[in-house]
């Protein structure tokens, strides 16, 4: 019985910390219900606009601050004021896959509390109480939590569970999985001896249900609970230490105490079926579904044990039956004994097995990539008789269902993402309406938005083009005084065109979306307009400002709905119109009513290129320059071209085909549940392969985009074909990353260089690089590849073709003070200390030079040279691999901007239709740089001996905390990214001029030239596309500690197939350009300094050996090793086909 309210109030009033809680709580709980509103507890920074998909919104707010959700809970409950009756459950790694599965199942009979390390995960029910902090001995926080709260029962979830994430960071995994469940059991021991004062009442002592892993038994064996535990992996050694302390404490606790402690062991196989949001991508199943939906190599190891597959339905359904029997106990063994239950479905599958599967079932194209050597055979079943007598649980859900399940939530996720996001972003059609008839989203899209006040593109400069017959004719003024429009290019500077300044002039009536301007010629040459009196057809011409015989005043007017612009002549009701000559292909103007169009006619499109203010630049998201960029097709910008016309297109086909692959996949499920096994298990398979990436079946269609919040990442239309996204950050990671960071907030001062101002003064870079392993800045498909396959594959370099001695001798292989295309002559050097004789080699490297000028570029000659001399060259049972340097890759031609290129067109010589090309050039929307075939390798940088003299190791490059400017750039502005290069040094109204570090200078530096000293002054080092995607300046920035932030779009940088690029760099759109420094700046300084620990660990990937040394390639981790690691992908790689007529 409690005690009565008058003794509970008595007991308060004697004791003053009662009485002051007692007055408190009520204004703390008014206090937190005023800002714990769930809808706007996260307060994420909004750092994109439109449809740039920035993959770093949100983290202005840092991963590592506490959540303030512990308190009240624990105060309640050591008062006892909570009058629920439900009992109490703690679940430790709550956050993780099955606990985010398991919880919804037990919050309407327990009240519950979860102790992670990861933020709080959105699926937990808003009654769940989260505690973001680890078990950890080190850490207090497991001892407050039992010291304020009394559970019932444990669930201790928290682990590291996958193999690849224990096997190279064993200490770390055993100190989580072991001594993490070790103090947790000390805690519930604790309650046996340790019973707290509270009002009444006194804590319980817990239940404790422990989730373990059949990686405990040695997988060859068909094993029961009595078999013999033998494990194989890092992961069951850690998984049986941890079971082993859990029957220790149960033992020790009966001999102590009468009561005990109860616990039960709950051993899992390989489970899956988790919902998309919560399942680690890495993981098997979650990467084979994924992949096998968007055309990315499916990678698995026909070496792996076969699995048994139990679908997460039936694993909660375990734990269930778990709890029930656990709670009763009756039902349990005697004092001291712990029960140890296997939950698996009782059948193991091969991973190529389960590969096929699902490739038949999803009828997918992808690349299937084994790094096995099927040294696995079919292994015996798992026993689940104790499970079935013990709990009364059978699974119900086999492999052919569960996948076929789990790949139709997947394409739900999918196509329901896709229909949100083209409602979000798109303007209503007839085919996709909005979703109500009050809806009023077509007002409120931000391009739209941000257009209204047309005002801010005072003082702005830009480049006017009107319409030609759909596409723009840009306008330009030649000889100072008369103006064209015409779609000419200029060698080196794009589009024949001039720049003019915008001018707001005054009068007229104040209206959205409309502003009285004049455009002044950007090098003082005069005003745009045309001469009055003429009323018909008029030309474009240069005045006077105080101009008496000029028209120069005009009212810009932006349509509603996109950035399409008409010039209208003040008080005239008329507006300049574009018309185009047919014989000539030259553009003319008149002067039209406006009342000519029952709609307003818009023909006039602008390129903003600077504006003197900080964000919001008018017209800037549908700038068309860098949409045709990343998805034209032609030598012409077609004049509606816009990123969000581009991806709304996309995002249409997206909603069509995925909802079409919806179902699909739902009637596939219905088949097997009815009965019908998969094609498979008949004798059929998926798409026949073959080793030749030409005769992938999907090589011509143009790439997918990838937006970083969809589901899948690939935004699949069904005519394009994903290519790896290199800019998002991973969803989920290694908790080991977390629980050991490698930077600190602390700063020293000691250790400094005698470089003075050109070292790094702080050790704390270098003591995060000591911490680091180099292995984490790797993909986990290329990470996993390394340690299956940690040699290099065997090389042969085929010399002795005609003329290569007269080409190897000349100056040109050496490096030159500019135009250093020098990086194949190291790497074909290096090559030959390494390789074997021919008939042993896996790969024919023919050493072709691209880059010599004044020797010929004999690539048929060496290619004929190893096919005739070189046994299964010609048949294609060897590959062929050699380097291409210069700046459109294996298109062996020339061009200045990609609108040439396309004209041309540029395309690659049929000789390399098999070849495996390591290129400079990874320019994914250009015909010159297949992503599934060819390997991105850094140019050689003309500053390698300046870099190793100025960073010659770690402790000569600054930390991030202690530099002092934000960003740097220095270039030139010509080639395809012109236009983005004027935009980045831009002064937006002296954002760039305020200090980052009081008393440190301006924080953004441009043009310079003291290079080496702004590498190490600046956090950040921006990369604007030049003539292609990719620059030697990215390799100088990253070997000087520098983060590279990547404007070009539609580029993979070097090695992308196996560096995570997220972690060590930035993506900033070419639309986001005009506010750069705000971007930057919200980034937190802890995941600066965390990018910068990474960047300068694998910072010598992308510097190559000295001319004099090249065997150095050997002993360091450069572009040699991964560039010969990554081709070792692809030589493992084999493509689906085109199927015959009638197959």
């Amino acid at each position: 019985m409690s005690p009565s309210s008058i003794r509970i109030l008595l007991s308060v009033l004697q004791k003053p910390r009662y009485l002051a809680l007692l007055i408190l709580l009520p204004l703390f709980g008014f206090l937190h219900y005023q800002w714990s509103d769930p809808a706007s507890s996260a307060r994420p920074i909004k750092l994109t606009g439109g449809t740039t998909h920035s993959p770093w919104e949100g983290l202005a707010f840092s991963d590592h601050e506490d959540d303030v959700t512990t308190w009240k809970p624990g105060v309640v409950e050591w008062l006892n004021w909570n009058q629920d009756d439900r009992k109490t459950l703690l679940v430790t790694g709550g956050a993780g896959q099955i606990g985010q599965s398991l919880i919804p199942f037990l919050v309407e009979k327990y009240n519950i509390h979860v102790m992670d390390i990861a933020p709080r995960p959105s699926s937990l029910p808003i009654s769940v109480n989260y505690h973001r902090q680890s078990i950890l001995a080190s850490s207090a926080s497991l001892s407050n939590l039992f010291s304020t709260n009394s559970f019932d029962g444990v669930i201790h979830l928290a682990a590291i569970s996958l193999e690849s994430w224990c096997k190279s960071k064993e200490n770390q995994c055993h100190e989580v999985n072991v001594e993490g469940t070790q103090a947790v059991l000390q805690q519930v021991e604790k309650t046996l001896t340790a019973k707290r004062k509270r009002l009444w009442g006194e804590s319980k002592t817990p239940w404790v249900i422990l989730a373990s892993s059949m990686d405990v038994f040695p997988q060859e064996e068909g094993v029961s609970e009595e078999s013999g535990k033998n494990p194989q992996t890092t992961l069951g050694r850690t998984k049986l230490a941890a079971e082993n302390v859990l029957e220790e404490t149960i033992n020790r606790s009966a001999e102590e105490n009468e009561a005990g402690i109860q616990g039960l062991i709950l051993r899992f196989p390989e489970v899956y079926g988790y919902h998309q949001a919560i399942s680690i991508p890495e993981a098997f199943i979650p990467s084979l579904l994924t992949n096998a939906l968007t055309s990315l190599p499916i990678q698995y190891s026909s070496d792996t044990p076969s699995l048994d597959l139990l679908h997460i339905d039936d694993a909660i359904s375990g734990i269930l039956k778990a709890i029930l029997r656990i709670e009763d106990s009756s039902r349990l063994g005697k004092p001291g004994e712990v029960e140890a239950i296997n939950l698996v479905y009782g059948k193991r599958w091969q991973a190529q097995d389960i590969v096929e599967l699902v490739r038949t079932e999803t009828n997918s194209m992808s690349p299937l990539r084994d790094i096995g050597d099927n040294h696995s055979p079919q292994m015996p079943s798992f026993s689940r008789g104790l499970a079935g007598e013990k709990l009364g649980w059978e699974p119900e859900i086999s492999a052919p269902v569960g996948l076929g399940l789990s790949l139709q939530a997947l394409s739900e996720d999918i196509s329901e993402y896709s229909r949100k996001w083209h409602q979000d972003h798109c303007s209503p059609t007839s085919d996709f309406p909005s979703p109500s008839e009050n809806d009023q989203l077509i007002n409120h899209f931000v391009e739209d938005e941000r257009n209204k006040d047309l005002n801010k593109l005072d003082k702005c400069s830009v480049n006017i083009a009107f319409d030609h017959e759909g596409f723009l004719h840009h306008v330009k003024c030649q000889d100072g005084k008369h103006c064209t429009a015409d779609g000419e290019k200029v060698v080196a500077m794009n589009w024949n065109q001039s720049v003019f300044i915008v001018h707001k002039t005054t009068g007229g009536e104040n209206r959205e979306r409309t502003v009285r301007v004049m455009f002044e010629e950007e090098k003082g040459m005069g005003y745009l307009g045309y001469r009055k009196g003429d009323n018909a057809q008029v030309g474009l011409e240069l005045f006077d400002r105080n101009t008496v015989e000029g028209q120069i005043e005009f009212e810009v007017e932006v349509n509603r709905h996109s950035s399409y612009l008409r010039l209208l002549i003040p008080g005239t009701g008329k507006q300049i119109h574009a018309l185009s000559n047919t014989t000539d292909s030259s553009t003319w103007f008149t002067l039209e009513p406006t009342t000519k169009w029952i709609d307003p006619h818009f023909d006039l499109r602008m390129n903003v290129l600077c504006c003197p203010s900080e964000g919001d630049w008018p017209l800037l998201l549908d700038d068309y320059e860098s949409a045709d960029i990343r998805f034209g097709s032609t030598g012409q910008i077609p004049f509606n071209s816009s990123r969000r016309l581009h991806l709304c297109g996309q995002a249409e086909q997206a909603v069509r085909y995925n909802f079409g692959r919806l179902s699909a996949a739902r009637q596939a499920v219905n088949k097997v549940e009815n009965g019908q096994e998969a094609h498979v298990w008949k004798g059929d398979h998926g798409v026949n392969t073959k080793t030749t990436p030409y005769d992938w079946a999907l090589r011509d269609l143009p790439p997918c985009y990838n937006d970083c919040n969809s589901p899948a990442i690939c935004v699949q239309t069904g005519e394009c074909r994903c290519v790896q996204a290199d800019h998002c950050q991973p969803r989920r990671e290694n908790p080991t990353l977390s629980l050991y960071p490698v930077t600190s907030n602390v700063v020293s001062s000691k250790n400094k260089s005698p470089l003075g101002t050109l070292a790094g003064y702080s050790p704390s870079l270098t003591n995060a690089v000591a911490q680091m392993d180099w292995k984490d800045v790797l993909l986990p498909q290329a990470r996993n590849a390394l340690m299956a396959h940690p040699d290099f594959i065997k090389v042969h370099v085929a010399d002795g073709y005609k003329g290569q001695q007269e080409i190897e001798s000349s100056d040109c292989h050496n490096l030159q003070t500019k135009h250093c295309f020098s990086a194949d002559s190291i790497l074909y050097k290096a090559l030959r200390h390494i390789q074997v004789p021919a008939e042993e080699a896996e790969l024919i490297v023919v050493p072709v030079y691209q880059q010599c000028k004044g020797t010929e570029f004999l690539l048929h000659d060496g290619i004929h040279h190893a096919m005739e001399n070189i046994s299964g060259v010609k048949s294609g049972e060897k590959t062929m691999a050699l380097v291409l340097t210069h700046d459109w890759g294996i298109c062996v031609a020339f061009s200045w901007e990609i609108w040439s290129a396309r004209e041309q067109p540029l395309y690659p010589d049929w000789i390399l239709n098999n070849v495996l090309v390591w290129s400079v050039m990874g320019d994914y929307d250009s015909p010159c740089y297949r992503p599934h075939q060819d390997v991105v390798i850094p140019a050689r940088t003309c500053q390698s001996l300046h870099l190793r003299e100025h960073f010659p190791d770690v402790e000569h490059i600054k930390p991030i905390r202690e530099r002092s400017h934000l960003l740097t750039w220095s270039g030139t502005y010509w080639g395809t990214g012109k236009s983005d290069r004027i935009r980045l040094t831009c002064d937006r109204g002296g954002v760039g001029e305020k200090e980052l570090i009081k008393g440190k200078g301006q924080q953004s530096s441009f043009e310079t030239w003291d290079y080496m000293n702004d590498l190490n002054n600046a956090r950040f080092c921006p990369q604007p596309r030049g003539i292609a995607g990719w620059s030697p300046r990215t390799n100088d920035a990253i070997f000087a500690g520098c983060i590279p932030v990547l404007i070009a779009e539609g580029s993979h940088y070097p090695f992308a197939s196996y560096l995570d690029w997220s972690k060590f760099s930035v993506r900033v759109a070419p639309t986001e350009l005009d506010r750069i420094e705000e971007i930057l700046l919200a980034i937190p300084l802890w995941k600066i300094e965390q990018m910068q620990a990474n960047l300068v660990t694998i910072r010598e990937a992308f510097i190559y050996s000295t001319d004099e040394n090249p065997q150095d390639e050997l002993r360091r981790k450069g572009p040699m090793f991964f560039a010969l690691h990554e081709a070792g992908l692809r030589l493992r790689t084999r493509y689906p086909i085109k199927e015959e007529d009638g197959n």
